[in-house]
């Protein structure tokens, strides 16, 4: 089974779309990993017991989206195994994005600060735009 680790704090990891198994096994796991019965998961998700039975039996295919977001967050579940094992998004969909690199997010801070103004943030956009069209100018020459 190759595991996947998330960048995000939900204390899971994203499991092959074949291994991830179905929701309803996911809430399964889920509840017994916190030594949960269907009560407490109600008591935390506020999802009602007969809801949480029929997911866990695999009675409903398509389960309310507010349902799966709350048993996920009860959980520590990442929503977006949920949305795999509901057949929603495949395991290639949801891998976390490439981080940037430091100075790039240190443009995007200069970018977003609110002390500097919108003509200079402008300005400084302009000039990033003509030294790319200058390096291709030179690339096609």
């Amino acid at each position: 089974m190759r595991l996947h680790a998330l960048s995000l704090d939900y204390g899971c990891v994203m499991r092959d779309a074949d291994s991830a198994g179905s929701f309803a096994s996911l809430i399964v796991k889920g509840r017994q990993t916190k030594g949960w019965s269907q009560t407490e998961l109600e008591e935390a998700s506020g999802v009602s017991r007969s809801s949480i039975s029929r997911y866990e039996r695999g009675l409903t295919d398509t389960p309310e989206p507010e349902h799966v977001r709350a048993l996920c967050a009860a959980l520590n579940i990442d929503p977006r195994q949920a949305a795999v094992s509901l057949g929603y998004l495949t395991l290639d969909e949801v891998q976390p994005v490439k981080p940037l690199p430091p100075k790039m997010k240190e443009v995007l801070e200069i970018l977003e600060d609110p002390t500097i103004t919108d003509s200079d943030k402008q300005a400084w956009i302009d000039y990033l735009i003509y030294l790319k069209t200058r390096a291709q100018s030179r690339a096609n020459s």
